[in-house]
C-alpha cells in the first residue's frame, strides 16, 4: 500500500489552541473533491503572504497533492517554499515530511532519509512541548519508514495506552494503520489484517472518503496476499467505487491491476480479459509496468485461443 500518513500539525503556541493544520478534506468538505484545489488557490491568493492563514492554506494544498499521489506536483510546490526565511516550525516540519515522501517515491532514498531525519528531529521537539496523540503517531510513522520499526511499534503502543480511549476516528485510523504497516513489513499478514480492519472500522462511517480509500485498499491488499480472494475482491471493489467518485486515476489504476492479479490467481481469465481494457497504462508507476505487460500478454493469449 501506499504509505499514507494523514498529517495533522499544531499551529498555535499553546496546547489548548491546537488545530488540524493540514487536513484539506475537512476544509473542503462543503465544496466537493473536484473544487478543492481551486478553492485553496482562491483562498491563499486572498490572504496576506506568509500570514498564519496563508501557511495553513498552503499546508492544505500540500495535503491535497499527497492524498492524490501527485508526487511531482508535491515536489514542485515544496521546492520554492524552502527558500522562505521565516516560517512556523510545524510548517517546516511538514515540508520536510512531504518532501521525504516525494523523494522516496522517485527512488531517491538517501535524499529522502535526510529530510525524514529533519522531520523526526522537529517532531520530537514538538512532542516534548505538546503532548498530543498525533505527534506520537507521526514520529512512529517516520521511524517505521526510515528508522527502527521496533521503536515505531513501541511508540504506537504508548500512544494507544495514553490516548486509546478517545473517540477520534482519524487518530484510531492512523494508529491502527501504522501498526498494520509494521506487521505487513514483517510479513505477519494475519496481524496486519487485524489492525487494518480496525482502522477501517473506525473511519468507514465518516465523511473522510480519501481516508476510507486508504483503509479499504490496505485491507484488500493484505487479504490478497493471504489468498483470501473473495474478501480481497470485495474490498478492492469498494475502493474502486470510492476512487471513481473522487476521480483519482493513478490510485484507481493500482487498484484495478491488483484486482486483475486476483482474477489471475483465481484463473478467472474471462473476468481478467474484461478488466484489462479499463487499466490505463500511463497512470501506472514504473513498478507496475511488468505486471501489466504480463497480464496483457495472458489476456491476449486467451483472446487468440477463443
Amino acid at each position: 500500500m501506499i504509505v499514507l500518513l494523514l498529517f495533522f500539525l499544531l499551529f498555535s503556541s499553546t496546547a489548548n489552541a491546537s488545530e488540524h493544520f493540514s487536513d484539506h478534506e475537512s476544509y473542503c468538505l462543503q465544496e466537493g473533491e473536484q473544487a478543492c484545489l481551486a478553492l485553496l488557490k482562491r483562498q491563499s491568493d486572498s490572504v496576506p503572504l506568509y500570514s498564519k492563514a496563508w501557511f495553513k492554506l498552503i499546508s492544505y494544498k500540500l495535503d491535497y497533492y499527497y492524498d492524490k499521489r501527485e508526487f511531482r506536483k508535491l515536489e514542485q510546490t515544496i521546492t520554492p517554499l524552502f527558500a522562505i526565511e521565516s516560517m512556523p516550525d510545524v510548517f517546516e516540519l511538514q515540508l520536510n515530511y512531504y518532501y521525504s515522501k516525494a523523494l522516496a517515491y522517485f527512488g531517491k532514498r538517501e535524499q529522502a532519509k535526510h529530510y525524514a531525519k529533519l522531520a523526526i528531529s522537529k517532531l520530537e521537539k514538538i512532542y516534548h512541548v505538546f503532548e498530543d496523540p498525533m505527534r506520537m503517531v507521526e514520529i512512529a510513522n517516520l521511524e517505521y519508514v526510515f528508522g527502527d520499526r521496533q521503536k515505531a511499534y513501541q511508540l504506537l503502543l504508548l500512544a494507544e495506552n495514553k490516548f486509546g480511549k478517545r473517540g477520534d476516528p482519524v487518530f484510531h485510523l492512523e494508529l491502527h494503520t501504522n501498526k498494520g504497516h509494521i506487521f505487513f513489513t514483517w510479513q505477519n499478514y494475519e496481524r496486519a489484517a487485524k489492525f487494518y480492519k480496525l482502522a477501517l472500522d473506525w473511519i468507514k462511517n465518516t465523511e473522510h472518503d480519501a481516508k476510507k480509500v486508504v483503509a479499504y485498499s490496505n485491507v484488500a491488499r493484505t487479504y490478497q496476499l493471504m489468498k483470501k480472494h473473495e474478501l480481497a475482491l470485495e474490498h478492492f471493489k469498494r475502493t474502486e467505487e470510492l476512487l471513481l467518485a473522487q476521480n483519482n486515476p493513478r490510485f484507481l489504476a493500482v487498484i484495478l491491476i491488483r484486482t486483475a492479479e486476483v482474477y489471475e490467481q483465481l484463473n478467472e481469465l474471462d473476468k481478467l480479459t474484461q478488466l484489462m481494457p479499463r487499466i490505463n497504462f500511463s497512470d501506472l508507476s514504473q513498478g507496475y509496468h511488468e505486471t501489466y505487460k504480463r497480464l496483457a500478454k495472458l489476456t491476449a493469449s486467451k483472446t487468440k485461443s477463443s
